[in-house]
């Protein structure tokens, strides 16, 4: 079996998404994601919201993992990939919006 190529990138991407979820999540830092308008953020706030950031982040690489491990198998259908990385970004960017709603408190 000769895995592709792209899919050793995918699989990679994913690793070093996750590694930012996971300092987005450990280290509170949400200006990684928001930049200068994390000061939009109640002080009391970075530390729910960072774990929030973080979960969504990982959860969206989860997805580009799946994608790429996947794709290592010809005999997957690929409407299982479809599923895996639906099911995983979607629940991550619905993580991401659910805690920009509750306490991002900007213009966005």
């Amino acid at each position: 079996m000769q895995v592709e190529m792209i899919s050793w990138i995918t699989f990679l991407m994913g690793i070093f998404l996750m590694i930012v979820g996971i300092v987005i999540w450990a280290g509170k830092k949400i200006e990684l994601v928001h930049g200068e308008d994390s000061a939009k953020v109640y002080d009391f706030d970075k530390a729910s919201y960072a774990k929030l950031l973080g979960i969504g982040v990982i959860l969206i690489s989860f997805a580009v993992i799946a994608y790429g491990v996947l794709s290592c198998f010809p005999s997957v259908p690929k409407f299982v990939h479809w599923i895996a990385v639906g099911a995983f970004g979607g629940a991550g960017i619905l993580i991401l919006f659910i805690g920009h709603k509750k306490y991002f408190h900007g213009d966005i």
